[in-house]
C-alpha cells in the first residue's frame, strides 16, 4: 500500500509539472506573438515617419515654408570696393568676375 502511495503521488506531482511547465510555455507563446505584432507595428510606423521626413527635405517643401516664415530668397551679392567706396555686385564686369566666392555659385 505505501508504494502505490509513493506511486501515485509521483505521478500526481509529475502531471502538476508538466501542467505548470505547458502554462509557461503558452503564456511565453502568446507574449512573443504579441511582442512581434508590436514589432510590425513598430517597423511600419518607423517607415510612415521615414517617408515624411524624405518629403520634408524636399526643396519644393523647404520653400514653401520658408515663405510661410516670411523669409525672402537672397538677391545679388554685393561688394563694397574699399578704394573707390563704390558697391559693386557679382554680375559687374571686371576684376571681381573672375574671383570665386566659396559657396556661392550665381
Amino acid at each position: 500500500m505505501p508504494f502505490v502511495l509513493l506511486l501515485c503521488g509521483l505521478l500526481g506531482g509529475a502531471l502538476v509539472s508538466a501542467l505548470v511547465i505547458s502554462t509557461t510555455l503558452a503564456a511565453g507563446s502568446f507574449e512573443i506573438t504579441r511582442l512581434q505584432d508590436s514589432t510590425s507595428a513598430l517597423a511600419k510606423q518607423r517607415q510612415a515617419l521615414e517617408q515624411q521626413v524624405a518629403q520634408a527635405k524636399s526643396p519644393e517643401v523647404i520653400a514653401e515654408r520658408a515663405s510661410k516664415l516670411g523669409m525672402q530668397p537672397a538677391g545679388l551679392i554685393q561688394f563694397i570696393d574699399l578704394k573707390t567706396g563704390k558697391t559693386l555686385d557679382d554680375h559687374n564686369i571686371g576684376y571681381l568676375a573672375h574671383v570665386h566666392y566659396p559657396g556661392y555659385t550665381p
